[in-house]
C-alpha cells in the first residue's frame, strides 16, 4: 500500500482517541466535598461556592453557665450541619473581665471573629473600628421578623452593626392594692403625683418602702429617672444630671429610711416584701417579675406606658473587624438566632426573643412554642426609639457609662443610699 492509502486510517484513529478523551478532560476541574465516609464526592450546584477546607471561627461571649452550656449543644447541631466550618467557642462569665480583654484583644488585632456583646456596646465598638457591618444579613424574611426597637440602637453611620440575640428589659411595678389605698387605679404619671402617693402610702403603713433599689444596678436608677422625666433626658449620654434629676435624687435622699435595698439576685425577699404590702414600687428586668410567684403578681401591675430603653439590657453578635472568615460568620450568626434557637433559648432563660413572629402562635413558622412571651412586648419593642434615647456615637460611651457604674456601686452597696456623696462624686471626676 501507497502512504497515502493510510492518511484515512490515521485520521479515523486521532478522532476516536479524541472521543475517548472528552470524559477525562471534564473531571478535571471537579470539586469534591469531603463524607463521613471519606469517598463520596459530588458534583457542585451551578453558582453554589462549595468549601472543601477547613474554615475555623472563634465565638467570644459572656453568659451564665447554663446558657453557654446551651449555647455549645446548639453549636454542635451547627457543626454537624456543616462540617467544613470549625467553631470555638470561648466564655468569660464576668461581663467586666470580658470588656476589658475584648477590647484589648480588638486593639491589637487580635479579635475573635464572633463576639456576644451588650447591645449598648454595638455602637462604640463599631465607632473604634471593631466591627464589620452586618446588613447582608438583614433581608427578606430575616428582616421583616425583626423588631425595629431591638435593631435601631445598632445602626451608625448608615450601618446595622449588630444582630439582636435576646433581650431583657426593666419594667417598673406597683403594689395594686397600695395605689389603691392612696386612692389611685393606674401608676402616678408624674413626680408630684408620685411624691403624693408616696406620702400617703407612708401614712397608712409608716414601715413601708416607697421604692426599692437593687444595691450597684445603673440601670434601675437611670430608668426610674426617665420615667417622669419631661421631654428629652439626655440620661443615656452620660453627661452631668440636669436640674431637675438632681432635684429627685435630693428628695430620694431625705426618703432614704423608705427605700429599701433588696437584691435581684434571690427572689424571695421582694416576694415577701410585696406580700405584706411593704413595697410600693420596683424597678427590676422582666425575668426577675416572671419569677415571682404567680399569686404576688396578681397584686402587681406592669407599668407598660413607662418602659424605658427596653433596649439596654439586651445582647448581640456582631462580627469583628479582624475576621477572615466572614461568610462562616454571618453563616453561623444567623442560624444560632433563627426562630427556633431563640424560642429554645427563650424556654431555657426567660429573656425575650427578638424574632417578631415568636410573639404569637404563629401557624407560618414551623417552632415548637412551648412559651409564649406577653403579645403586648411585640408592641414595645417594635417601636423605634427617639434619637435622645439613643447612645451617642462617642469611643468613650462604655468607659463613661462604667465609671459612673463604679460610683452608683460605691455609694449604693451598704445599709444605706448615698446619694448626696454620689451626685458630689460625679462632679469632682467632671461629668
Amino acid at each position: 500500500m501507497t502512504p497515502r492509502k493510510y492518511v484515512p486510517f490515521f485520521v479515523g484513529m486521532l478522532l476516536l482517541a479524541a472521543l475517548l478523551l472528552i470524559p477525562f478532560s471534564r473531571n478535571t476541574n471537579q470539586v469534591s466535598i469531603g463524607k463521613p465516609d471519606g469517598k463520596t464526592s459530588v458534583q457542585p450546584v451551578p453558582g453554589k461556592l462549595i468549601v472543601d477546607q477547613s474554615a475555623p471561627i472563634h465565638v467570644n461571649v459572656s453568659l451564665p453557665e447554663p446558657q453557654f452550656e446551651q449555647l455549645k449543644e446548639l453549636n454542635r447541631n451547627f457543626i454537624m450541619k456543616y462540617p467544613h466550618i470549625q467553631v470555638e467557642l470561648a466564655n468569660e462569665p464576668v461581663k467586666s473581665v470580658a470588656y476589658e480583654s475584648w477590647e484589648l484583644e480588638s486593639q491589637q488585632g487580635e479579635g475573635a471573629d464572633i463576639f456576644l456583646l451588650d447591645s449598648s456596646w454595638i455602637k462604640t465598638f463599631a465607632v473604634r473600628g471593631y466591627l464589620k457591618p452586618v446588613d447582608s444579613m438583614m433581608t427578606g424574611d430575616i428582616l421583616s421578623d425583626q423588631l425595629a426597637g431591638l435593631l435601631e440602637p445598632l445602626k451608625w453611620n448608615g450601618y446595622l452593626w449588630g444582630v439582636p440575640r435576646d433581650v431583657n428589659p426593666y419594667v417598673i411595678v406597683w403594689s395594686k392594692v397600695l395605689l389603691e389605698e392612696a386612692g389611685l387605679t393606674e401608676p402616678p404619671a408624674d413626680w408630684k403625683a408620685y411624691q403624693d402617693v408616696a406620702a400617703k402610702v407612708i401614712t397608712i403603713h409608716p414601715e413601708a418602702s416607697i421604692l426599692n433599689w437593687s444595691p450597684g444596678d445603673l440601670r434601675q436608677q437611670l430608668i426610674w429617672l426617665k420615667s417622669f422625666q419631661q421631654g428629652s433626658s439626655r440620661l443615656l449620654s452620660i453627661v452631668p444630671l440636669d436640674e431637675f434629676q438632681i432635684t429627685q435624687l435630693a428628695w430620694l435622699q431625705t426618703m432614704e429610711s423608705h427605700i429599701s435595698n433588696l437584691s435581684m439576685e434571690v427572689i424571695h425577699p421582694l416576694n415577701a416584701a410585696f406580700q405584706d404590702m411593704r413595697l410600693l414600687a420596683a424597678v427590676m428586668p422582666w425575668t426577675n417579675y416572671e419569677l415571682l410567684s404567680e399569686s404576688i403578681r396578681s397584686k402587681l401591675t406592669v407599668d407598660q406606658g413607662q418602659i424605658s430603653f427596653p433596649w439596654l439590657n439586651g445582647r448581640s453578635y456582631a462580627i469583628s473587624s479582624n475576621s477572615e472568615s466572614e461568610e462562616e460568620a454571618i453563616l453561623w450568626i444567623q442560624e444560632m438566632t433563627d426562630a427556633n434557637n431563640q424560642q429554645l433559648q427563650y424556654n431555657e432563660a426567660g429573656e425575650l426573643p427578638t424574632r417578631a413572629s415568636l410573639y404569637s402562635l404563629n401557624s407560618s413558622i414551623q417552632v415548637d412554642q412551648v412559651l409564649v412571651p406577653p403579645a403586648w412586648w411585640k408592641k414595645v419593642l417594635n417601636t423605634k426609639p427617639s434619637e435622645s434615647e439613643l447612645l451617642p456615637a462617642d469611643p468613650r460611651w462604655i468607659k463613661k457609662w462604667h465609671f459612673r457604674e463604679q460610683m452608683w456601686k460605691q455609694h449604693s452597696v451598704g445599709s444605706t443610699f448615698q446619694l448626696t456623696a454620689y451626685l458630689e462624686s460625679l462632679s469632682l471626676n467632671g461629668e
